[in-house]
């Protein structure tokens, strides 16, 4: 327990200087054997807590608390191919359970979510409602949004998304397990706008038939870096590895300061009452 203003203290000096040296001065006519005569000194008892507690109050006493927060701020984009070949041995259903896991232990981040077949659509702004995003994606399916390939266009969506976040660090993780043959937009705008943004990519290929050069040179121009995946244990290791590789954690001491004058003051008032109360 601590006080704003200890000193207030000094005036209880006061308090015995003045009830030594200066008693009150009035007209009495006290009657020998009155019982009111034995109420005076507990009268000064009473004063003096009531002055105690007042001084307490006014003394302003508190706790303090100190709470480390962790604040990271990312904003993250999930591109994922829903295209047809994404059905074959599970590998879609694969991936919705380990970029559920992945999403449920980004705690502070803003996590977004875009599918891409032949059209790429989003399919969740950017959220901190972890619940929210995992349930979206668990509802997704093969051939959403066509059985081709666009992965130059859902990279035009997750921009989109991330454009007018005010995250100090944006990021796209995209996967895919095919060839691009279904984009309108040309290679180089795409990365014009994703190095005017700051925007980290990395990028995931499931199997051999995946333009690798390709997901390397979005991955190269962003400060990212490109994963391989051949089964579920390769894809959960890749999605850990990014999540270690974005742990730039800030943290901020917060001190909560919380008040108690109340409870002596509501005492002293109390006390007060029953002084007049007696006094009258």
């Amino acid at each position: 327990m601590e006080f704003s203003c200890p000193w207030v203290f000094l005036l209880f000096i006061l308090y015995f200087v003045c009830e030594k040296f200066c008693p009150l001065k009035r007209m009495a006519i006290y009657f020998p054997h009155f019982e009111f005569t034995k109420k005076i000194n507990k009268d000064s008892l009473l004063k003096f807590f009531i002055l105690f507690f007042t001084l307490l109050a006014l003394s302003n006493p508190y706790t303090v608390k100190q709470i480390i927060q962790t604040n990271k701020g990312d904003a993250i984009v999930l591109d994922i191919d829903s295209s047809g070949s994404m059905d074959e041995d599970g590998k879609f259903k694969f991936v919705q359970i380990v970029a559920s896991d992945f999403i449920k232990h980004r705690i502070t981040d803003k996590i977004g979510l875009v599918v891409f077949g032949t059209n790429a659509f989003i399919a969740s702004p950017l959220t901190k409602n972890r619940n929210f995003v995992v349930k979206v994606l668990n509802k997704m399916y093969v051939g959403i949004a066509g059985r081709n390939t666009a992965i130059l266009d859902s990279l035009v969506q997750s921009i989109r998304l991330l454009k007018k976040s005010k995250a100090k660090t944006k990021i796209i993780i995209l996967l895919t397990d095919g060839i691009d043959n279904s984009s309108r937009v040309d290679l180089n705008d795409v990365i014009n706008e994703i190095k005017q943004n700051h925007i980290k990519v990395y990028t995931i290929g499931i199997g051999d038939e995946v333009n690798y050069n390709l997901l390397e040179y979005l991955s190269n121009n962003s400060n990212g870096k490109t994963f391989k995946a051949y089964s579920v244990n390769d894809l959960a290791k890749i999605y850990k590895a990014i999540d270690k590789l974005e742990k730039t954690n800030i943290k901020n001491k917060v001190i909560y300061k919380e008040y108690y004058f109340i409870y002596p003051l509501m005492i002293a008032i109390i006390l007060m009452l029953i002084y007049i109360g007696r006094r009258r």
